[in-house]
């Protein structure tokens, strides 16, 4: 499935290791968060990078500002959100930009 990237899509880019042992969990509940995230207004995509060893990056796009805005309202509290960052080892950072710039 092909996203267009825009200018002004707001982009949350949050950090996270997860130990080696516990992957298989992280990743089959990834696929519960996004049937969540994927149903709210504004979402674009979810990307999953792993970086090697226990380091992953998470890049969550969506149409605006004000959508993420809106979106981080109803994750902050979601039973399916914190379940699924209990599997991590750790929580890194978590940071929302803008788009800028598109090549």
């Amino acid at each position: 499935m092909s996203h267009k990237i825009t200018h002004n899509q707001a982009v949350e880019v949050i950090r996270l290791k997860v130990s080696p042992d516990n992957t298989d969990a992280f990743l089959e509940g990834r696929a519960e968060v996004e049937k969540f995230t994927g149903s709210l207004a504004g979402h674009v995509s979810t990307e999953l990078l792993h970086l090697g060893e226990d380091n992953w990056l998470m890049l969550i796009r969506w149409e605006s500002e004000e959508a993420v805005r809106a979106a981080q309202t109803l994750t902050a509290t979601a039973p399916v959100i914190s379940d699924w960052l209990n599997r991590t080892a750790q929580f890194v950072s978590f940071d929302t930009g803008l788009v800028r710039y598109v090549s």
